[in-house]
């Protein structure tokens, strides 16, 4: 298992286990799904005829390399990467921890750090690098936080880590 304090450890990306599903789901339908459909587009434009001036043929054959592309980025970093193993009782800020914090004007907000591959600040998963979440790592319940962000500084106290 990876030391969940050191997210560089060996320069190998983290992923929380529903992280990895994510990823995994989605790299079974570019293979299972995505890659037969665009086979089968651009075998429906070589049969149209010259695709030397065919836009479908054109389009077709760049949505493949994108899916190729994606197929191997995903391969490369699932191969690469370590779960997780989440500590829910923790009293320290790491990787997988979901926060509650206060900001200095009353905000309430809850964020999961999570790696940057999994990032997703709409959801609340923000990832170890972003402002936030370095600035995070390691603070306990009670500690205050100033975030360098584009409108100001902005002060977090952690009110509860799980």
């Amino acid at each position: 298992m990876a030391n969940v304090h050191d997210v560089s450890e060996n320069d190998r990306p983290l992923l929380t286990a529903e992280g990895r599903a994510k990823l995994e789901a989605e790299l079974k339908d570019l293979i299972e799904v995505q890659r037969p459909m665009i086979a089968d587009d651009i075998h429906e434009a070589k049969e149209a005829g010259d695709v030397s001036e065919s836009s479908a043929y054109e389009h077709a054959k760049n949505e493949q390399a994108r899916i190729e592309g994606r197929i191997r980025e995903l391969t490369e970093l699932l191969n690469k990467a370590g779960t997780l193993e989440l500590v829910t009782d923790s009293n320290v800020v790491r990787i997988g921890s979901t926060v509650e914090v206060k900001t200095s004007t009353g905000t309430e907000r809850t964020f999961t750090i999570v790696s940057t591959h999994e990032a997703d600040p709409k959801r609340g998963y923000i990832s170890t690098e972003s402002p936030v979440g370095s600035a995070l790592i390691g603070k306990k319940k009670g500690d205050k936080v100033d975030v360098n962000t584009p409108n100001g500084v902005v002060t977090y106290r952690v009110l509860k880590i799980r």
